[in-house]
């Protein structure tokens, strides 16, 4: 059996804080560098569906990573 099909939504674009957050607690996502300094990154369509549900209105989807990261790091120094 192979490995199973994992949809990604592809040309998510994220800002350089994001990434940077990103790599800080996980390994950085795989993308190219934009020239306005931005990444061009993939994203599975389970995490963009889940990020979707929990974007605020008018959030970006940099700031909603932003957010939720900082909310789990913060709770997690609290236990």
């Amino acid at each position: 059996m192979g490995l199973p099909f994992i949809q990604t939504m592809p040309d998510t674009e994220i800002t350089e804080e994001c990434r940077a957050l990103l790599a800080s607690v996980f390994e950085p996502p795989p993308g190219r560098r934009l020239p306005n300094g931005n990444w061009r990154t993939e994203i599975d369509a389970a995490t963009w569906q889940q990020l979707q549900r929990l974007r605020l209105q008018g959030e970006s989807i940099s700031d909603c990573i932003i957010r939720i990261i900082t909310i789990a790091l913060h709770k997690r120094s609290l236990q």
